[in-house]
């Protein structure tokens, strides 16, 4: 029993390759709220990753903002482009797309029209950290991320 507890132990943490925990307090910005989902494989009950959602406020000027971090096998990489291709797609809208230097990261920010603005990056292999806000423009956006990316906030393999 003891030896299949140190297996069970050891596949745990070797299939945790990361371990991120988001800061409670980014400058100006306080956490309001988390939730974390662990990707489990029913099939083999493999430990594919996780998704931590966590809501951000600021009270002056008040805005607000959710940060959707994807770890692990079963989240996969963000595909950046080296360029957009504009397509009008089946139903046209005003959505517009930009690629993006982040600190160092590749990300993707995403424009539509009555959807939050959304900033994709690529953090490492099999991280993808994405911020989502109503109430930011591309400015501020980018300005937390790089904020958030510059910090001590950081990956521990």
């Amino acid at each position: 029993m003891k030896k299949f507890l140190l297996i069970f132990i050891f596949m745990l943490l070797s299939s945790c390759a990361y371990s991120l925990e988001l800061p409670e307090k980014i400058n100006d910005w306080h956490s309001v709220n988390e939730f974390i989902t662990p990707l489990i494989a029913s099939e083999k009950s493999q430990d594919l990753g996780r998704v931590i959602y966590k809501d951000y406020e600021r009270e002056n000027p008040k805005k607000n903002l959710q940060i959707i971090l994807t770890e692990g096998e079963g989240t996969g990489n963000l595909y950046v482009p080296e360029k957009i291709k504009t397509s009008k797609g089946l139903m046209p809208s005003e959505a517009g797309y930009k690629i993006l230097n982040v600190a160092g990261k590749s990300a993707i920010l995403e424009t539509q029209s009555y959807l939050p603005l959304v900033l994709a990056i690529k953090v490492d292999n099999n991280i993808v950290l994405t911020i989502e806000s109503k109430s930011l423009n591309e400015n501020e956006i980018l300005k937390f991320a790089e904020e958030l990316l510059l910090s001590k906030w950081s990956i521990t393999k």
